[in-house]
């Protein structure tokens, strides 16, 4: 409850495909009469959705986290038309173009934003992350995917862990430097044989492997892989015991 009006919690996740599987609170929605309204942190009530609207109308926002003012902006619609889902169903589409921002965006009733940014677009959106990226991947309901827009694979998690069955993470384990412009020391805390280093990136494609690795130490060199996050993965006998987040850098 907030100022006595009922709402639904959402929650994130961080890295749940591999570190964090632990949600945690980060808005509030309630919807009413065809609109949706979302507070975030201790922002005010705003309407993030108006599913009434029709060709030309506007609809305005009285602030951003993504400019951090009070400032009002405002979308207009260009579009209203349908989009069929994968169960077969079709649902209403907005097609916003901008007014005095140049924020256009594309939403699904009961989907919300899919143009890139997600859910809270334009309240949230890339802009405000600093170098990382926010987009619209799928809409699952009831462990049901609905709509998927995927550029990097046909599901709405693209697997990194594929094939690895069992994560040992050695206490002692440390990659330093990290983040690291040339090189970094990866120090496994436990004696190795035989086993293997590999490098994806952050969409889960293999950059690059090393094999043959012996002992506690290794030195792994950046040469031409591009500034970024990585995730690194030194695996034995199909057991990974160590996994890691690498961040690259330009000097």
């Amino acid at each position: 409850m907030i100022n006595s009006q009922n709402y639904k919690k959402v929650y994130s996740l961080f890295d749940s495909t591999l570190y964090n599987p632990h949600s945690t609170y980060f808005a509030a929605i309630r919807e009413q009469n065809k609109k949706v309204f979302a507070v975030i942190g201790a922002f005010p009530e705003e309407v993030l959705y108006d599913f009434n609207l029709i060709t030309g109308d506007t609809i305005t926002y009285q602030y951003s986290i993504v400019f951090n003012s009070a400032d009002t902006f405002s979308r207009v619609v260009t579009k209203v038309d349908s989009v069929l889902l994968l169960n077969g169903k079709y649902r209403k589409r907005w097609i916003f173009g901008p007014v005095n921002v140049v924020i256009a965006d594309t939403v699904i009733e009961g989907i919300g934003s899919v143009y890139n940014r997600g859910l809270f677009n334009p309240f949230v959106n890339a802009m405000l992350t600093n170098g990382d990226e926010w987009r619209f991947e799928c809409f699952k309901q009831n462990d049901t995917v609905l709509y998927l827009r995927n550029p990097d694979c046909n599901e709405c998690f693209c697997q990194l862990l594929t094939s690895i069955k069992t994560i040992i993470e050695p206490e002692q384990s440390y990659v330093y430097p990290n983040p690291f412009s040339s090189m970094t020391i990866i120090q496994t805390g436990k004696d190795l044989t035989d086993a293997t280093l590999t490098i994806y990136n952050s969409f889960g494609q293999e950059v690059k492997q090393i094999k043959n690795i012996s002992g506690q130490s290794i030195t792994l060199q950046r040469d031409d892989l591009s500034s970024g996050l990585y995730i690194l993965q030194l695996t034995q006998d199909n057991k990974t015991f160590i996994t890691h987040k690498l961040i690259i850098i330009d000097n």
